[in-house]
């Protein structure tokens, strides 16, 4: 790409108000559709093996005897009081509440920042996790725990879990604070929220009896693959270098 094709990518022609239109910055193109679709498929497949070989080859190793005893001992030590706090962990990823937060944030931004990249990182991160997530756990169907479950699903398989992968892909807005912004306390906030959210998440889901403890951490893995993936294809392109550019740098100001 030339230098003026990234300078146009950074800054589009404006229109007659002095801003750059939406339809200018919109950044998914026939490679980057491409490459979304292939990230779909080369997720799909490598957690689809992961679950078939716990539930195949492994079936009765160590894994699966440690995930047995752990959602046992999570089943064994309930109490009034943590199961209705894991309620309010477990719905933190629930469909409409990552649904509202994504749309809010999403919305936010593009009424804010009035350009495309940034809102659909975070909606095509979610997009890209749930459409992994409903196609291997379909494709592999692992049986929940055998305890006493607190919640109930339309969804029958435990392999990954859907709430800890979408809980894990909330971090595609900790991606797009740190592209906007070298502000050390905004960063390490939702660095922390981002790190925090998806653990509450997985012990609710494994205390209610939703899930294994290998189901939660390939869930978190399945999520923040969804969001690396999502931000290196819609990254934005890097900036020439110009005086202007470098005393930018120097300065601690963000460009784009």
């Amino acid at each position: 790409m030339t230098e003026a094709a990234l300078t146009a990518d950074r800054h589009p022609h404006p229109d007659q108000t002095g801003r750059p239109t939406l339809r200018q910055t919109w950044p998914i193109h026939g490679r980057q559709a491409l490459q979304l679709l292939g990230s779909y498929v080369v997720i799909t497949a490598f957690f689809v093996g992961l679950g078939m070989l716990i539930t195949g080859p492994l079936d009765g190793s160590f894994v699966v005897h440690t995930d047995e005893r752990v959602a046992r001992s999570f089943a064994d030590n309930r109490t009034p009081t943590w199961n209705d706090a894991s309620s309010i962990g477990s719905m933190l990823a629930e469909t409409w509440v990552k649904v509202l937060v994504t749309a809010i944030v999403a919305g936010a931004l593009l009424l804010s920042r009035r350009r495309w990249r940034e809102p659909l990182v975070i909606c095509v991160a979610l997009i890209l996790e749930a459409a992994s997530f409903i196609t291997v756990t379909f494709l592999v169907g692992r049986n929940r725990p055998d305890v006493a479950r607190l919640d109930t699903s339309p969804v029958g398989s435990s392999f990954p879990s859907g709430h800890v992968a979408a809980a894990a892909a909330y971090s595609a807005i900790a991606v797009v604070v740190f592209w906007l912004t070298r502000n050390r306390i905004a960063r390490m906030s939702i660095t922390v929220a981002c790190v925090a959210i998806p653990i509450i998440v997985a012990l609710a889901r494994m205390y209610r009896g939703m899930h294994y403890l290998s189901d939660v951490s390939f869930g978190a893995i399945l999520g923040v693959t969804a969001v690396v993936m999502t931000a290196l294809i819609l990254r934005p392109p890097p900036l020439p270098l110009t005086p202007e550019t470098n005393s930018g740098d120097r300065h601690g100001v963000r460009a784009g």
